[in-house]
This record gives C-alpha cells, structure tokens and sequence, in this order.
C-alpha cells in the first residue's frame, strides 16, 4: 500500500500519528482511532486535549524514565487512564540529553551519536526493563476493547522507545515487517522540520561538525536502527514472532484478542 503521512492535526506536539489503515499480510487493515504513536504531551493546548477526548482517547502509556516525566509531564486530558511504564531507568537513547552533554560527549567523535543509537537498541531488546516495560504496553492494548477507544503509547521524542513499541504491535497484528519499516521511516520526515531548526541554532551557537552530527543522529532515525534491532532479535530469538511469544510472554489466545480488538472486520 502507499504510505500515507499518517500524522494526526495536534498543533502542540511532535509526531503524533495514527496505526490505522496500516494492511496485514492476510488484507485486514488496522482501525483508525485505535492506536497512536507519538511523542510526549507536555505542551497539550486544551485545544488538543479536547482533540485527543473527541479522538477517543483513553489510555496513555509512558516509556520515559522517571527523570524525563519529572521534567515534562504529561498533560492528561480529562477521562484518560495513564500509565507510566519506564523503558530504561534513563533516557539510554538521548533523545532528552542536554545539547551541552552530547557536545562534551561528541565533540571529539563524529560517530559517538549513532554509535550510541545502535546500542540503546540493542538494550530496547534485550534488557529487563524494556521487556517488562513493552509486555506492559500489550497488557494496556488488551484492556483497550471497546470501540472508538484509542491508546497512546509514547516517549519524548516518539521515535526510538516508541518506534520499537510500534514494531511489536505492529508484528502482533501481523503487518509486514516491511511496512512496518517503512513507518518506522516516517519520522524522518515528520520530525525534518524540528531537527533542522535545532542544527540552525546549535550551529549559531558555535557547536563543531562532530557534535552537529551527533545531534542529528540522535534527533532523527535511520534504517540501520530498525535493521540493528530486528537483527539483535533475529540472533537472540529466532525471529520477531518467537520474540512476542517468548519474551512478550503473548499466546495464541492474546494474538487472536489483539487482532480482534485492532483489526477490522
């Protein structure tokens, strides 16, 4: 299928963008105003919180450390159940890391960013915390049974914690790995804009190249990402599927719920 921007109309947050329409491999697509991927709702307007509460939004799932939700908590329209369900203990990816620790931790090393990147998701797969934290995530997809019910699962920026968090939902409902990649992909483009315009002022403010490409590397995604964490699963576990049903702890009875819950008829 074509891919579709997919971004949903909040005006006070970045990448917030709807699953549904995505085609299994059987032809099923996924309901619009089911599942949402974004990044975090610190800055809500009530405007948008009256949005997400028309969208029918019910539940929030956090992947941000503690130290992130301290900073930025979420504004949680009125209604909505949230749980707060941590990746890691800190924020492994970076993505919230002040500009003035990665330019100490980059300015000498070009690489430091997407090196980095590469191991936080490797941790995403195989640490206890982020196993504990995406079994959590499908606990919430369960409970989210009636119709016109949507789930918001989220980190700060809304494209490492939760691009993986989308990978094994979008696996559970049996969307090909591929286009899953592709959405994964999406971010580069609904993010462009923001990134360009944090480069522009940290390259004003005198920041070297080394640490402007570990900025970018950090603020953006690339394909060797996703890849390196398929990958890591693939060595570790056989394959995503073996994944969901070994570590996810998901049965045959949950993947039949999931289905029936965020597929159409």
């Amino acid at each position: 299928m074509a891919l579709t921007n997919q971004l949903i109309g909040i005006t006070s947050g970045r990448n917030f963008r709807e699953l549904g329409g995505y085609a299994t491999a059987s032809g099923k697509k996924i309901k619009y105003h089911k599942l949402l991927r974004t990044g975090n709702l610190a800055d809500l307007t009530v405007a948008d919180q009256t949005y997400l509460i028309k969208y029918g939004l019910k539940y929030i799932v956090d992947f941000r450390s503690q130290e992130e939700v301290t900073r930025q908590p979420d504004r949680v329209p009125e209604g909505v159940k949230y749980e707060y369900d941590p990746v890691f203990s800190e924020d492994l990816t970076n993505s919230s890391k002040s500009i003035d620790r990665l330019d100490e931790l980059s300015k000498k090393d070009a690489q430091f960013g997407f090196d980095h990147m590469l191991l936080a998701y490797e941790d995403m797969v195989i640490s206890e915390s982020a196993k504990i934290a995406y079994r959590n995530l499908f606990s919430a997809m369960l409970e989210n049974d009636q119709e016109d019910q949507a789930l918001i699962f989220h980190c700060t920026a809304g494209k490492d914690r939760t691009g993986f968090g989308a990978l094994l939902a979008l696996t559970a409902l049996g969307v090909p790995l591929e286009l899953i990649r592709q959405d994964y992909l999406l971010t580069r483009i609904t993010t462009k804009d923001f990134v360009e315009n944090m480069l522009a002022r940290e390259k004003a403010a005198g920041k070297n190249e080394n640490t402007l490409k570990s900025i970018h590397d950090i603020q953006t995604v690339y394909p060797e990402y996703f890849d390196h964490a398929v990958k890591v699963i693939n060595d570790n576990y056989g394959s995503v599927n073996n994944y969901l049903r070994e570590v996810m702890k998901l049965s045959a009875g949950d993947l039949m719920d999931l289905r029936r819950i965020y597929l159409e008829k």
